[in-house]
């Protein structure tokens, strides 16, 4: 009478199956992971854009008594923030932020600024009558 054993060595097509769908899906785990760290990042990089400018902006107005307007939208290189006598600032504006700053009022005393990634699905705002910077999605300004 013949045995007929099983042999326990390797995986069976079953056990491959379902090693590679947990693997397939801790992939698309990391991707949105990874996707929403550089969303984060970006966003935090115009942040910081926009607070240097606003700071040049309160510099110029401490000596000119007045604000200017500026808008950089730096499409594939880096630019810098120049004031309108043609200083060159120390405000490094990256490829793919755009930088906007409107000065606003009778004398110019007064100027809203916003900046935003180009990929970003929000964009920060700066009021230098509060000087609070606040975020609000990219759709809901496009609208209004």
């Amino acid at each position: 009478m013949m045995k007929s054993s099983r042999s326990q060595d390797g995986f069976t097509v079953l056990e491959m199956m379902a090693a590679v769908a947990m693997i397939s899906i801790l992939g698309v785990i990391y991707v949105f992971m990874v996707d929403s760290y550089q969303d984060r990042r970006s966003s935090e990089l115009a942040a910081k854009v926009l607070m240097q400018a606003a700071r040049v902006q309160e510099e110029f107005f401490a000596k000119e008594h007045r604000y200017f307007d500026a808008e950089i939208s730096g499409a594939g290189r880096e630019m810098f923030l120049t004031t309108p006598d043609g200083a060159m600032t120390s405000v490094r504006v990256p490829s793919k932020v755009v930088l906007t700053m409107k000065a606003e009022g009778k004398n110019k005393r007064e100027f809203t600024g916003s900046a935003f990634f180009s990929s970003a699905k929000v964009m920060h705002r700066y009021e230098s009558k509060t000087g609070k910077m606040t975020t609000v999605a990219r759709i809901q300004d496009q609208k209004g």
